[in-house]
């Protein structure tokens, strides 16, 4: 397996690090239809606390943990119907359900064992019986049972390693039955390989489990000079998706911004094609920002919301502090809004930056940003009609708002 611990002090896995026991008593389920998430952190930015709780309503409000369940610190939260399962990460080798019942109330659900130090961010429902679970540090895929929580078989992936034996699988979408993987490729750490400034896609059949092809833009002449790499982040599922012309985008981080020559950007795999399409290519990282001077390094966070909008959490290395700068308390995150047709970012007008906790995901029409200011964290929101975003939290939490989740929505 890769070395792959200094990730924890970087940006790519800012949701992980070490793990925390759970409380010995649980509280008395709590009821709503939004699922939020929240992270204490200790003064490291490595260890703390981490709690999931259901509300009933988007209002102001003030929310504390008193009610929550704990769970493992930082662990990436995913929602499917009324099920919201808790990845391990790098905190455990446990995955977990919790389920809204009948009378609303979310409840413990369900356990399953992944194999250890397998670090599990990220997984995909393909129907009620059957889901991929992506093993970043395993180089494998799992299919499970997501009703029993029981395994069917793995995958092995690592013949699709480049530099070594593990391909890192990172982020997951399916399209026509076939189950598209961003193959993150890093060689001794976060980092792909600096000689490398490709994107590495993997397809897998989702009826036969077995692999198809793997897609490169290595291999494609209008593609290969691009410099887009680093396909997915690892614990963001969102930053690969269908739009409404089924046709797939990547979203590429392009080692984070700190390897000359790698970008960040957006690919797509049109409709009835499983190749990048040559023609289309929106490197991120060489654009400007309408409403703003400096220039994103990568997405942290994404989240698709239709007619080719994809809203984002961006980072912005010139807002981090010169002297000493810190993966996980500068506030270098700006919410920003991407065309991915017209290939145009604009800046989302808050008034605020964010560490790069920050969250992104819809409520309804609005769009909802997870922010930890300087003076203030919370969830905030956007409304795309109107072009309006709150100037403080709607929901203040105590903690870092990691997961915010509509069960209307999913």
């Amino acid at each position: 397996m890769k070395k792959l611990l200094s990730l924890l002090s970087l940006s790519l896995l800012l949701f992980f690090t070490v793990a925390c026991d759970d409380d010995d008593e649980n509280p008395d389920p709590t009821k709503g239809e939004i699922a939020i998430a929240t992270s204490l952190p200790n003064q490291d930015g490595q260890t703390g606390s981490s709690y999931l709780q259901t509300i009933d309503e988007f209002t102001s409000q003030t929310l504390d943990n008193s009610l929550a369940y704990q769970i493992p610190y930082s662990s990436p939260c995913i929602m499917f119907d009324n099920d919201i399962f808790v990845m391990p990460g790098t905190s455990s080798d446990i995955l977990s359900k919790y389920t809204r019942n009948e009378n609303q109330e979310l409840v413990e659900n369900g356990q399953i064992l992944l194999p250890n130090g397998s670090w599990a961010f990220t997984m995909l429902k393909a129907s009620d019986e059957k889901a991929y679970v992506s093993l970043l540090a395993a180089g494998k895929i799992w299919v499970i049972n997501p009703a029993t929580m029981t395994k069917i078989t793995e995958i092995n992936l690592s013949s699709y390693g480049v530099g070594d034996v593990n391909p890192d699988p990172a982020a997951m979408c399916i399209r026509d039955d076939k189950l598209y993987i961003g193959l993150y490729q890093a060689v001794g750490g976060p980092f792909p390989d600096p000689s490398r400034p490709y994107t590495d896609v993997l397809i897998i059949n989702t009826t036969t489990n077995a692999v198809e092809k793997k897609i490169s833009t290595e291999s494609l002449p209008g593609l290969s000079s691009t410099g887009l790499s680093s396909p997915t982040r690892p614990i963001d599922n969102n930053t690969i998706f269908v739009d409404e012309n089924n046709d797939v985008y990547v979203a590429c981080l392009g080692a984070l911004g700190v390897i000359p020559g790698h970008k960040s950007g957006i690919l797509r795999i049109n409709s009835n094609e499983t190749d990048f399409d040559e023609s289309y290519k929106f490197v991120i990282s060489d654009s400007t920002v309408i409403d703003e001077t400096n220039q994103i390094s990568h997405i942290l966070t994404a989240k698709y919301m239709g007619n080719g909008k994809l809203y984002a959490n961006a980072n912005f290395p010139a807002y981090a502090d010169p002297v000493e700068p810190s993966q996980f308390f500068d506030r270098t995150a700006w919410p920003v809004v991407i065309d991915i047709y017209s290939k145009t970012i604009t800046k989302l007008p808050f008034t605020k930056r964010s560490t790069q906790f920050a969250s992104v995901t819809k409520y309804k029409n609005n769009v909802i940003y997870g922010m930890i200011t300087e003076s203030d964290q919370g969830f905030y929101s956007y409304d795309p009609l109107t072009g309006e975003a709150s100037s403080k939290p709607v929901i203040t939490t105590t903690g870092n708002p990691l997961y915010f989740g509509y069960f209307g929505d999913n």
